[in-house]
């Protein structure tokens, strides 16, 4: 019974110890300063002359479905991003269902034809995308 009783004044001497160590200590000497951090110096690399991240850089091609493309899809994004796509047809059909449930303004009775447009200019067969290389902004 003593043993027990000598084993929980240990431990409890332990916990009161520890408390001690974690507690927060005030100290009436003045708080340390931080040192300021220094400025870090971004190295810029970029060629003036390329154009602005941010800048229109793609049109859609001239044909029937242009205006119906310039009206649904740039509204939203740049033809950029429509440009590199390069999908069937089923997926034109599914992208143009989707873009059209986001607020695409797409009439229903003109949709075969810019999906018709799509396919044509930036089907599997079309060209592959090349991404210009743009500087950043302000810079």
């Amino acid at each position: 019974m003593r043993r027990r009783s000598l084993t929980r004044i240990r431990i409890l001497a332990l916990i009161l110890v520890a408390g001690l160590l974690a507690a927060p200590r005030n100290s009436s000497a003045a708080p340390r300063k931080k040192k300021p951090a220094k400025a870090k110096v971004a190295l810029v690399n970029f060629d003036a002359h390329l154009p602005v991240l941010g800048t229109k850089l793609a049109e859609f091609p001239a044909g029937p479905g242009k205006a119906l493309a310039d009206a649904g899809c740039v509204f939203c994004h740049s033809a950029d991003m429509v440009v590199q796509q390069r999908l069937t047809e089923k997926q034109w059909t599914a992208e143009i269902t989707k873009m059209t449930g986001w607020g695409a303004d797409v009439p229903v009775d003109k949709r075969d034809e810019l999906i018709a447009y799509l396919v044509k200019n930036f089907g599997t067969d079309g060209p592959r995308y090349e991404p210009v290389v743009a500087r950043p902004v302000g810079r």
